[in-house]
């Protein structure tokens, strides 16, 4: 096992902190088997005590025997023929190789598998069947969403479609036709709302105006803090970690999805009738481009 395999299997017990300085090791570790403590922890903006506590909680005896075996570990894979320099304008670039792309491919299922399990452990049963009664109760359901989760609300209103239910997406139209639907809505109807960190102002302008026209609303967010959260009839918190420098939306997604699936089951018979009611009238229509 080399000393990015070791460093990932304890990568879940670090701190945020501490998962940072394995991430810059990882992605530069050219650098870090030259940088002194102080410059290195100069360049993470962290103190010097924090990286040795990384290094324990890695399994290493010291900041310098991590060096040395990231060194070991370099020159290995780039051969006994190429040598390396301390000076920075003769330090040799390394490349990721096979093997720790796919520890970067790992760390990455990992988050995944994780944004799953927390957003589950978020959700409750009681929750989802509240949500699913309010959209089977709906005279006419509207989905809201904005930027990335324009393509959550197209997502679930074609879901939803699917099964017969009578739902329009808000998504991805103008802001006028936005304000129109928005001024004909009535307390028989509902919206879900997905909403993820930046918040937009026309979110929660738009939950607080539904709650004043007591429309029932589901919120699908990152957490119940959210600002749109407090004039919701139901909100599902989903986690949305991410790797990188955006927010990861695969929780909400399979929320949406199982909140369409309990929307399906929630009468069976009735989901029955309307697919067939739909099959009929695409086949009384015709299907293809319209001429």
């Amino acid at each position: 096992m080399n000393i990015f395999e070791e460093v990932y299997e304890k990568y879940e017990t670090l701190s945020t902190t501490q998962q940072r300085i394995a991430d810059y090791m990882f992605t530069y570790p050219d650098e870090v088997c030259f940088l002194s403590l102080k410059d290195l922890s100069e360049t993470l903006g962290v103190t010097e005590v924090t990286i040795l506590r990384f290094v324990k909680k890695a399994g290493f005896a010291s900041f310098v025997d991590l060096k040395k075996r990231l060194r070991e570990h370099l020159q290995a894979r780039l051969g006994r023929s190429e040598t390396w320099g301390k000076e920075p304008g003769h330090q040799k670039k390394y490349e990721i190789h096979d093997l720790d792309k796919e520890v970067l491919l790992q760390k990455f299922i990992a988050n995944e598998h994780n944004v799953i399990q927390n957003t589950y452990s978020r959700i409750s049963l009681e929750q989802i069947q509240e949500a699913s009664s309010i959209i089977k109760q709906a005279q006419s359901l509207y989905v809201v969403g904005s930027e990335i989760t324009s393509s959550l609300s197209m997502f679930f209103t074609r879901r939803l479609m699917t099964v017969g239910i009578r739902t329009m997406d808000l998504g991805n139209i103008s802001r006028a036709l936005y304000s129109n639907y928005m001024c004909h809505i009535n307390p028989e109807d509902a919206v879900v709302i997905f909403s993820t960190p930046g918040y937009p102002k026309f979110i929660y302008n738009t939950a607080r105006y539904l709650l004043k026209r007591h429309v029932p609303m589901i919120l699908v967010t990152d957490k119940l803090s959210a600002p749109a959260a407090a004039h919701a009839t139901v909100v599902l918190s989903c986690d949305n970690h991410d790797l990188f420098y955006y927010n990861s939306i695969l929780g909400m997604t399979s929320a949406a999805g199982l909140l369409a699936y309990f929307v399906a089951m929630h009468d069976a018979e009735d989901t029955k009738r309307l697919r067939s009611r739909l099959a009929g009238t695409r086949e009384e229509i015709g299907s293809g481009v319209f001429s």
